[in-house]
């Protein structure tokens, strides 16, 4: 039988937030064989998968936010919940860092990038790093929301690395196709996840390395500069732990 990838994409959401993601922080599974895939589609990849790919964890309140709004009416808009909730997430968080930035006469004219660390402190390479980072840690808020958000954008990042291996799945002509989609999907996903927590603010609005670095990949918009670097970052990284 086969399944839609917006069948899929749903269930992993349900799945990704009923509970704390427990592979968290964890490094994607590569498969070591072909036989990891059943006629070219990754065993439990709209679940598991997608947990492991957000590893930015969800406060309670933002994974029932958005077990509610995935559990109610179909969009006919063209746009999923998550969707919705990235955008409005996205922009809010964006808004509020403008204004307080702008506050302690910190210039917005280039690029700033924020990373979340191994302790989930929010960090930069900005000239203005003690002023931002000092800002970050007295107001909890803010950090608590660059979290979500960013691990919003990490499951948005997966959902669309999952649409493109349906895609090619579908396309491929043979088994040694379907395995070679489900090896670029299985890449995808742990270059996304090394870069999940890191978003740049960048002429009022916040642009997520995951996501950004999904979209060049699969081929759906021209690279942009962070995603850029964030497929530099990754490609490093991957190539360390291979």
């Amino acid at each position: 039988m086969t399944t839609t990838a917006a069948a899929q994409t749903s269930g992993a959401a349900r799945s990704a937030i009923s509970s704390k993601h427990s592979a968290a922080g964890k490094a994607v599974a590569k498969p070591s064989a072909p036989a990891a895939t059943t006629a070219g589609k990754p065993m439990a990849a709209s679940s598991a998968t997608l947990g492991a790919a957000a590893r930015v964890d969800l406060s309670a309140a933002t994974r029932a936010r958005l077990a509610e709004q995935i559990g109610g009416a179909p969009r006919t808009s063209g746009t999923s919940a998550l969707d919705d909730m990235v955008k409005d997430r996205s922009k809010a968080l964006a808004d509020k860092l403008v204004s307080r930035l702008k506050n302690l006469g910190i210039p917005l004219d280039d690029p700033i990038n924020l990373k979340l660390d191994s302790l989930d402190q929010v960090t930069t390479d900005s000239p203005y790093k003690k002023k931002i980072e000092k800002m970050l840690r007295e107001d909890p808020e803010i950090a608590k929301e660059f979290k979500d958000v960013a691990g919003l954008n990490a499951m948005k990042a997966a959902q669309k690395a999952l649409e493109a291996f349906e895609k090619e799945k579908r396309a491929a002509k043979d088994d040694d196709g379907r395995s070679a989609a489900y090896g670029r999907y299985t890449a995808r996903l742990m270059m996304s996840q090394d870069v999940s927590g890191t978003m740049t603010l960048d002429d009022g609005k916040l642009r997520s390395w995951s996501v950004e670095l999904i979209d060049k990949s699969v081929g759906e918009v021209t690279a942009a500069t962070a995603s850029t670097r964030a497929e530099e970052v990754a490609a490093r990284r991957t190539s360390r732990t291979a």
